[in-house]
């Protein structure tokens, strides 16, 4: 068995879904897979190097960025995870996200709610998946013929009352309702908080579409931050495949793959109503954070300040779906979430909000013509 290192700066953010996506290819290569956390170790990469002499490296973080390959790893494979470009210049086989594709996501998310004008905010310091957002959702919005204008200047994460306020400064003359995108949850979550500081609310003044969807800054803020999904654990998969090749033959051509977003999780800060009622904003918002747990329509209607004849008129003015329709559609998503995962299909129904097994395998097959089991085999 071959030790593989998966070098980081600390096992945190996309850093654990990359290295989950790489334990999961170990044992069909034969690997032991050694997690080396660069923070936590006062060693050099050469002693590390020298300690496990590895087959292969896989080497996502900041601190490795300058290293000169042929020098530090005198021969070792390596596969760089979201390189700068300097540090891309040097390293042959390259997996990155696919700035592209996320950004078009947003821009196709944002475009559905009619915006009168667009914003992007990258990262506190220039990076290369940063500039690489900027750029494309840039193109995405200039197709549609309209412009995006960006907040240009770093920023101190360690000072967040000083960024929303200059966000704030940057975003008041902006013609309303501004779209924004924003490079990742965290930066959300003070875009957001610049907007409260102005007095804006959503979907009157902005709608706002994020990237990672950590539900920790995602689901705490006010709104609700809709995001994108990013499949950090099949970019994991990919670098470790694109490895095993490069170790089996070292003259491998340079490759530089990617890995596209999963999903865009749509909450609060995105939601395009056909007509905005805050009242039915909430009841849609209740239901997607809920639907799982088995409430009803008459759940919802108890919350609506309205009689219920009123409420069902409302929720179909606004959404064009019934309640029911509603609570049933978020389940459905829910279903073939778990159906993608490893999730025993047995355990399906309980996690949906589904009242049986007996009573998810019609409504399932109804909605798709198949079985749970052959949407599996297929998806």
């Amino acid at each position: 068995m071959e030790t593989v290192l998966y070098i980081t700066d600390l096992h945190v953010g996309s850093h654990v879904g990359e290295f989950a996506g790489v334990v999961d290819r170990a044992a069909a290569h034969r690997w032991r897979v050694i997690e080396v956390e660069l923070e936590r170790t006062t060693r050099s990469i050469s002693e590390i190097l020298g300690q496990w002499r590895p087959a292969g490296c896989i080497i996502e973080g900041s601190k490795t960025d300058s290293l000169d390959l042929a020098r530090t790893f005198r021969g070792v494979p390596v596969v760089y995870m979201d390189p700068d470009p300097t540090n891309a210049l040097h390293a042959r086989h390259v997996v990155t996200d696919d700035p592209d594709a996320t950004a078009r996501m947003a821009a196709r998310e944002l475009m559905l709610t009619k915006p009168a004008s667009y914003a992007f905010f990258g990262w506190c310091v220039p990076t290369r998946w940063s500039e690489g957002r900027e750029c494309a959702f840039s193109a995405a919005v200039a197709a549609e013929g309209a412009r995006c204008v960006s907040f240009g200047e770093n920023w101190d994460i360690g000072d967040t009352l000083d960024a929303q306020r200059r966000f704030a400064k940057f975003l008041k003359p902006l013609p309303r309702p501004v779209g924004i995108f924003t490079v990742n949850d965290y930066a959300a979550v003070q875009v957001v908080e610049a907007c409260r500081r102005l007095g804006w609310t959503c979907p009157d003044d902005f709608t706002l579409v994020s990237v990672d969807n950590e539900e920790m800054h995602c689901e705490l803020c006010e709104p609700t931050v809709s995001s994108i999904e990013q499949d950090f654990r099949g970019g994991g998969r990919l670098a470790a495949d694109l490895l095993a090749e490069l170790m089996a033959n070292p003259k491998l051509p340079p490759r530089h793959l990617k890995f596209a977003p999963t999903k865009l999780v749509r909450r609060q800060s995105s939601r395009a109503l056909v007509r905005n009622d805050p009242v039915v904003a909430r009841a849609v918002e209740r239901i997607r954070r809920d639907a799982a747990t088995g409430i009803t329509s008459a759940d919802i209607l108890a919350e609506m300040p309205c009689s219920r004849r009123l409420a069902e008129k409302r929720f179909l003015a606004a959404t064009g779906k019934s309640i029911l329709e509603e609570i049933q559609s978020v389940r459905l998503a829910k279903v073939f979430e778990l159906l993608k995962s490893d999730v025993p299909i047995g355990h399906i129904a309980a996690r949906c909000g589904m009242r049986s097994d007996s009573y998810l395998k019609r409504f399932f097959k109804a909605r798709t013509g198949q079985t749970l089991r052959d949407w599996r085999r297929t998806h």
